[in-house]
């Protein structure tokens, strides 16, 4: 997974970020794939743009393997409940985000399960160690 989201972490926002925004909102504020209305379809074909070009630029095998989601805790919700089963065993860090380590032991009531390794701040060799 790649950290795109720094929506919540970054105030103010660049006077380019509150233009680009503005301008989607004029351009693209319609639901895609919802109506057949000029706006609908403009949103929908640059969606497909976006999705093209982060396949393109991670070497993807093509747009359908791009999601976007609503933000990272939502990304990572995604992929921990969608990949780990019952008898899977997941490693974490004692220093996970709230964004992981609630839905880990949120699984782990539903019999995934996991093992919390110390990180140890200085002592990269130990802290490797502590994954395995």
């Amino acid at each position: 997974m790649i950290y795109l989201d720094n929506a919540a972490t970054t105030y103010p926002k660049p006077a380019s970020v509150r233009r680009a925004v503005a301008d989607a909102l004029v351009r693209y504020g319609a639901n895609p794939g919802r109506a057949g209305h000029s706006m609908s379809l403009a949103a929908s074909e640059e969606i497909f743009r976006c999705r093209s070009a982060a396949a393109d630029f991670f070497h993807a095998p093509g747009p359908e393997c791009v999601a976007f989601t609503l933000n990272c805790t939502n990304a990572v919700n995604y992929v921990l409940k969608g990949l780990l089963k019952p008898g899977d065993h997941v490693v974490i860090s004692c220093l996970e985000h709230n964004a992981v380590y609630r839905p880990v032991h949120a699984l782990a009531r539903r019999g995934v399960e996991f093992t919390e390794a110390r990180v140890f701040p200085g002592d990269n060799d130990r802290t490797v160690d502590a994954f395995r």
